[in-house]
């Protein structure tokens, strides 16, 4: 229950409504987390959905004060991670949606077990694996690839491989091999090709030409598929073909058993489309886009990093950005920063570009949100930024590395540049900053050793991605959620 559990917090809490990748000890510390409850809670109280719902909020409780007070998970790297809105407003349903859903897939397995046994010989069911298998592999990544426009390679085809064979053994064990098994066996199977691809998978290998003799490594070009490309796309597609296949392997082996398959795949099939359509801006982009500009007078600091007084000058700056989620690798998709001031201060001309987002800081202090940050908190107590700062609510905000000029002359390169709208907070009631510099690193050619800019107003068209996938990602956890429901009580029905 806990390993199902932790597997549908990953793929339909995480993966498809938060689009966040955890610091790597949450996923252990949690699954044990659930095993104890759940484990004193079945042992106490016994099993059932109204027992398992009530554990269930007796562990959203425990999980979140702990996560709340206790948890050092996410820290102090990610901070934003146990957040007010991750934590409590839609941590609380999300968490408890997801971990009730792995107790009644738990529960439903186990009352199942002994109807799924199977006569067939363990050959003969190794055999029927590896076929269906190869059939789901190929028709599946083929009609991923023809919707994507583009093949991912065949290192993809066979990790699928490899996930699809063991499923299928485990699955057919447990659940059976009737119509009712290989529906759920689809949409379950599609949601580990989907988690594996959110959190491990990369695709475009291997490039050619292929290693076989050479002792030097070969080329390689890979990247993430984004949200778009996995979740809206890949997902529903792959579910639909994986039940189909599925059924029709049923309704080889079942006979009778399998009937009015095409209702319940219809039924499913049109569940997973209805994320398709649920934000306009994912769909139709990679990634949810800033834009700002400010033009006019400035204040620029002189003197010591967020402690100095300010001084007048005049200042244009233009920013493209683009968020392409919060996801734990050094792979693209990364979000993406077009950045492009000029300031003009007594002490000459400042020219700032930067193109590069700032996957982590140097050091290693705090979060850089990969580069793009829309929607968020830091600076204050928050861990990230500094603490030199009042609490900063920024709709968007950003690291990366930039070049700096003086009066014409490039001063210095690849150097952190920060920028953030702000609510309040922030010297004289400005809404836009820059920084070039970090604390504690001087930056060579610049007064001071830094650069503080501050407009007191700007323009901004922000997008915010989320409630698109908070709905799209309700939909399918409250279908998924049903459908156990549903089957759980039918198997109490029947044995």
């Amino acid at each position: 229950m806990a390993l199902l559990a932790i597997f549908f917090d990953a793929a339909l809490g995480h993966g498809l409504t938060w689009e966040n990748d955890p610091y790597w000890s949450y996923w252990i510390t949690k699954t044990f987390l659930i095993a104890t409850i759940f484990g004193l809670g079945t042992a106490w109280f016994g099993i059932g959905e109204g027992r398992g719902a009530a554990i269930t909020a007796v562990h959203t409780v425990v999980l979140t004060v702990y996560y709340w007070t206790f948890s050092p998970i996410g820290l102090p790297s990610s901070p934003e991670w146990l957040d007010l809105e991750h934590t409590w407003i839609t941590g609380v349903p999300i968490h408890f949606a997801v971990i009730y859903l792995g107790y009644l897939v738990a529960l439903w397995l186990w009352r199942r077990r002994a109807r799924a046994v199977d006569d067939a010989d363990s050959r003969t069911v190794g055999v029927t694996a590896l076929v269906t298998a190869l059939a789901v592999v190929v028709v599946a990544g083929g009609a991923v690839s023809l919707a994507l426009g583009d093949f991912p390679g065949v290192t993809w085809f066979l990790v699928r491989l490899l996930l699809t064979v063991p499923f299928l053994l485990w699955w057919w064990a447990w659940a059976g091999r009737d119509r009712v098994g290989a529906v759920m066996g689809g949409l379950v199977l599609a949601l580990v090709w989907s988690t594996y691809g959110h959190f491990l998978g990369p695709a475009g290998l291997p490039d050619t030409p292929l290693r076989i003799f050479s002792t030097s490594p070969p080329p390689a070009t890979v990247e993430f598929l984004d949200y778009r490309q996995l979740w809206l796309i890949s997902f529903p597609l792959e579910a639909v073909i994986m039940a189909g296949i599925l059924l029709v392997e049923a309704m080889r082996t079942g006979g009778a058993a399998v009937r009015r398959p095409l209702g319940a795949f219809a039924v499913i099939a049109a569940a997973l489309f209805l994320i398709a359509p649920t934000s306009e801006q994912t769909l139709g982009q990679e990634g949810a886009r800033a834009s700002l500009t400010a033009s006019g007078s400035v204040m620029v600091e002189t003197g010591r990093f967020y402690e100095g007084p300010f001084a007048r000058g005049t200042g244009d700056i233009t920013i493209e950005a683009e968020d392409q989620g919060s996801r734990v690798t050094p792979l693209p998709p990364q979000d993406v920063v077009s950045l492009d001031a000029t300031i003009e201060t007594d002490d000459g001309t400042f020219e700032v570009t930067a193109q590069e987002p700032m996957v982590s800081e140097p050091t290693g202090k705090h979060t850089t949100w990969w580069g793009v940050g829309l929607h968020v908190e830091h600076h204050g107590e928050s861990g990230i930024g500094s603490s030199k700062l009042p609490p900063i609510t920024s709709e968007a905000a950003g690291f990366a590395l930039g070049d700096v000029a003086v009066d014409g002359d490039v001063v210095a390169a690849g150097v952190p540049v920060h920028f953030m709208t702000a609510e309040s907070g922030l010297p004289g009631g400005a809404t836009l900053e820059l920084d070039v510099g970090s604390e504690g690193q001087v930056v060579p050619g610049l007064p001071d050793g830094h650069l503080r800019v501050l407009w007191a107003e700007h323009e901004a068209d922000i997008e915010n991605p989320s409630p698109g996938r908070y709905l799209g990602g309700g939909v399918i956890l409250l279908a998924f959620l049903i459908w156990a429901f549903y089957l759980a009580r039918r198997e109490a029905a029947a044995g």
